[in-house]
């Protein structure tokens, strides 16, 4: 099986963060969906309305099922910190303003600590890529913001321009046990978009709007361990 990138940016697109940074919510007709994988902590699936550990095309609250694997093509990615208020809506930074280190700095510094720290506080962070998805043809955004998602995130990284199966497994603790995302080469031929389209979101995904308020749907903050 041939590894080689399947899409080909050339330099009419940048990506805009480096590896020292690596690590929207959207709603509406401007906004893409977004690709979730449905644990059992997920409302849906608490209620028995959706199957559990299967990914979901979700928008406007609508969640439709796309199988316990779904094939993409990794297109970009984004750092992205997400902070709940019932007074202000949803802020969401996508911009870490990093220090010479390499660390974020003001207010996705701020989102993150307080991610970090014990409770349910609202708040989120990890890489939030843009992906396409052949099986519902179109784009969607993949925010890989738990402690289970951020480390499984590399691998998705690492499938930039390439395809990828994402699926899931089962992780187990002595007093736990839950399922986290996980991704791996796909073997099998995937169609791609045309290249207007691709640079098209390509583009605006990589140059959102900051500071952004927007919208969260309910489940996009559902923290796993």
């Amino acid at each position: 099986m041939s590894d080689n990138a399947l899409i080909n940016i050339g330099t009419n697109a940048v990506q805009t963060y480096d590896d020292t940074m690596f690590d929207a919510i959207k709603s509406g007709a401007d906004f893409l969906p977004r690709l979730q994988l449905m644990t059992a902590n997920s409302a849906p699936c608490k209620a028995g309305e959706f199957p559990t550990n299967h990914y979901a095309r979700v928008a406007d609250n609508e969640f439709r099922d796309l199988g316990d694997t779904v094939d993409v093509i990794v297109c970009s990615w984004r750092p992205m910190a997400l902070e709940q208020d019932d007074e202000d809506g949803v802020i969401v930074v996508y911009d870490p303003k990093a220090d010479d280190t390499g660390k974020p700095t003001g207010e996705f510094a701020r989102i993150q600590k307080k991610a970090d720290s014990a409770g349910m506080n609202g708040c989120m962070y990890g890489p939030q890529f843009l992906v396409w998805v052949p099986s519902a043809n179109e784009f969607m955004t993949f925010y890989m913001a738990s402690k289970t998602a951020r480390r499984a995130a590399p691998a998705v990284k690492a499938r930039m321009y390439k395809a990828a199966t994402l699926g899931s497994r089962k992780i187990e603790t002595k007093d736990y046990t839950w399922f986290g995302p996980t991704c791996q080469a796909c073997s099998t031929p995937l169609e791609t978009p045309d290249e207007a389209s691709l640079m098209e979101e390509i583009n605006k995904f990589t140059n959102p709007p900051e500071p952004a308020v927007e919208t969260v749907e309910e489940d996009e903050s559902g923290r796993e361990r």
